[in-house]
């Protein structure tokens, strides 16, 4: 039973911290645009 327990809240977790970090990279996204040409840098 604790074994089954601990697995579900380590699987519960794995979700949120996959979630979290998603969001977290969606967030941080930046489009970078050359100042000069106001073309986005697809190297960026």
């Amino acid at each position: 039973m604790w074994t089954q327990l601990g697995e579900k809240k380590i699987a519960e977790y794995v979700r949120n911290q996959l979630q979290e970090d998603i969001a977290a990279d969606q967030i941080s996204l930046k489009e970078y645009v050359d100042p000069s040409t106001d073309d986005k840098n697809k190297n960026a």
